[in-house]
Order: C-alpha cells, then structure tokens, then sequence
C-alpha cells in the first residue's frame, strides 16, 4: 500500500494527478504545512527537508520505501510503470526537457513570486520585478512550444503533468493573465477536462 503524504499546493497535486494517471491504488495522508506538522520527527523521517510531497511504500517482507518531491516520485513511477514517458527518443527528450521546466523553473519561481509579492512583510520591488520576468520567461517558452503541438512532448506526459497545477493556480490568481498566453489556456483547458487530472487536483480536500 502507498501513503501520500501532501497539501492542496500545486507541489502535491503534481504526485495525486500521477497517481491517478496512472490508476495507483493510494492512501492519502494530509500534512497541515500551516500548523508545522510538515516540521516533526515522523514526517522528518520521511521528507528530511520537510516538503511535501512524500510517499511510503509498504513492501513485502515488512520492508518500507520512502519517497520525497514531487519530480522523484514522478520519475519513478512513470518509468516503473513505463507510461506518461513518451517511446520515441525526440519525444522522451521534450517530455524530461519540460518535465525538468516544471520541476526546477517554473514551480519554484512561482512560490517565489508568491512570496515576496503576498507574504512577504516588506514588498521589495527588485525581486518581485526578478519573479514576474522569470515567471513571463516560462510562460512564453511554454506557450510557443504549445502553439506547435498539443503537449508539451506531443502525447500527455509527466511534462504536462510537472507543469499544469502551477499553470491552473495562475489562471485563478491571475484572472485574464492567460489570455496574453493562447497556447497555453488551450493547452490548461484541455488538461483540465481529463478526469485524472480533476481527481488529483482535489486531493487532499
């Protein structure tokens, strides 16, 4: 059995839209980052660096197999399952090319941005300026790429799958930011349509 370990963050509904992708039979353990549960001992013990998400594995023999991030657990159960990793060699390129886009660009520039243009106490226009741009960067290399193909590695793959939450929680917080991007609304509607990926977008709600 599989327990994960998550928060309704774009992060953690990278790992539940894989996983329901894929049609893994999971538990869903929620992980309240606001009331610090993300910070004790057993949950340290599964996510060293305290992020969500994380999984545990049961295994047989009494054995467990931790997992942490969201791009760690992805890449081992696609490739375990071999789906959602395109055949062809120029696709699988595109597919870890954008898949790695998700992952190291735009997730992370985008919870910085958040931080420093909401939650930071003191709003320092330099970096909100740095976040916005590279944030723009992601979105116009995304949409080009989208005005060319329907995914980003031509079939759905874990590339679209790194990149959609951050892309849906842009379409709400930014109203009619997607509208300057037409590929790439194109493209977040029809992610969006997939049941997989409406049933992972709920967990753990």
């Amino acid at each position: 059995m599989i327990t994960l370990y998550t928060f309704p963050t774009p992060n953690g509904r990278k790992a539940s839209i894989l996983l329901e992708e894929l049609g893994v039979t999971y538990k869903v353990h929620r992980v309240d980052l606001q009331a610090g549960e993300n910070k004790r001992p057993d949950f340290l013990a599964i996510s060293p660096i305290t992020k969500i998400p994380a999984l545990v594995e049961e295994l047989p023999g009494g054995k467990v197999r931790r997992m942490f991030g969201s791009g760690a657990i992805m890449l081992h159960f696609a490739e375990r399952t071999g789906r959602l990793i395109p055949d062809s060699l120029d696709d699988k390129a595109e597919a870890m090319s954008w898949f790695m886009l998700g992952i190291s660009d735009l997730g992370p520039t985008a919870v910085d941005m958040l931080r420093f243009s909401v939650r930071a106490p003191e709003k320092i226009p330099y970096a909100i300026d740095l976040y916005k741009g590279e944030l723009m960067r992601c979105y116009g290399a995304l949409d080009e790429r989208l005005g060319a193909v329907e995914h980003l590695a031509n079939s759905f793959s874990i590339a679209d799958i790194a990149c959609f939450p951050f892309i849906a929680a842009a379409a709400v917080a930014g109203g009619s930011l997607l509208d300057r991007f037409p590929n790439l609304k194109r493209w977040h509607d029809l992610v969006a349509a997939r049941p997989a990926v409406q049933r992972g977008m709920q967990v753990p709600d």
